[in-house]
């Protein structure tokens, strides 16, 4: 035991320490585009107010993302489905391309399928992995532990939210995936550090609900990268929520690389 944790220590050490993963593929690119629910719906602890996205405003909007995000050519596209139903939703992805199929109003189908669509992709990627997240069982056990500053973090978060919402909600729908891609993503992310403490130790439902948090992100990077083959450009839709861990995830396995979907998106 001793002798293995001696030759770990020693390979993280080492100058050559990367070289076993190194290869001469070329790397696969990775754009995570958080979004909005378009449907503005979710079972999300903020969900934005929409109006209709299939309004001919809004159509022409949507369009306009498509053109910027088939600049990426992305070779394969990815949603926020479970596997479970990737073969209806690609049945209705079949039958939009025969021009059977009005696209519904959702994100996977405005911005996926449409996309896919425009560069002749076959099929669509559904990558997700089901989950919950108590946060009422979250509040009660900090309420009853006396974590009055975890419970403070969590009501400046919440108190916060309703200008970041109302920022999110304005302009197109161009501008509204720019703020659901913008720097408060990742600074927000320090919510989910908090609401992990919340609990004993004895009883660490913070621990717990966190944990399944991180599994589900890490399920979807998993489900995503296999399907990825050296060269290809990977294009991610996803809920604005899981953009950081996603991101993390893919920069920091071996042979990918993420890239700013703020660098694709119109101003």
């Amino acid at each position: 035991m001793l002798a293995t944790l001696s030759l770990a220590l020693s390979l993280l050490s080492s100058p050559v320490q990367t070289e076993w993963i190194e290869t001469d593929a070329a790397p696969i690119e990775v754009r995570v585009l958080g979004s909005y629910h378009f449907t503005g719906g979710g079972q999300d602890l903020h969900n934005a107010q929409v109006d209709d996205h299939l309004a001919p405003e809004r159509q022409a909007e949507i369009e306009q993302v498509i053109e910027a995000l088939a600049g990426f050519a992305p070779t394969k596209v990815m949603v926020e489905l479970t596997p479970d139903y990737e073969d209806s939703f690609n049945a209705e992805y079949q039958a939009y391309l025969a021009g059977e199929h009005d696209l519904t109003v959702n994100e996977r189908q405005q911005l996926g399928m449409r996309l896919a669509a425009r560069l002749g992709h076959e099929r669509l990627y559904a990558i997700d992995w089901a989950s919950g997240m108590d946060f009422e069982g979250m509040m009660t056990a900090a309420d009853e532990a006396g974590q009055t500053r975890l419970l403070g973090e969590f009501g400046n978060f919440n108190a916060a939210m309703p200008d970041v919402m109302a920022h999110m909600e304005s302009g197109s729908v161009a501008a509204r995936l720019r703020a659901s891609n913008g720097p408060f993503v990742h600074d927000s992310h320090g919510l989910y550090l908090t609401l992990a403490q919340m609990g004993s130790a004895d009883a660490p439902i913070g621990v717990q609900e966190m944990g399944t948090w991180w599994t589900r992100n890490l399920a979807i990077f998993a489900n995503a990268a296999r399907h990825a083959e050296p060269g290809d450009r990977l294009l991610l839709i996803y809920g604005a929520g899981h953009k950081h861990l996603l991101e993390q995830f893919f920069e920091d396995a071996p042979g990918f690389r993420v890239v700013d979907p703020l660098d694709t998106l119109p101003q």
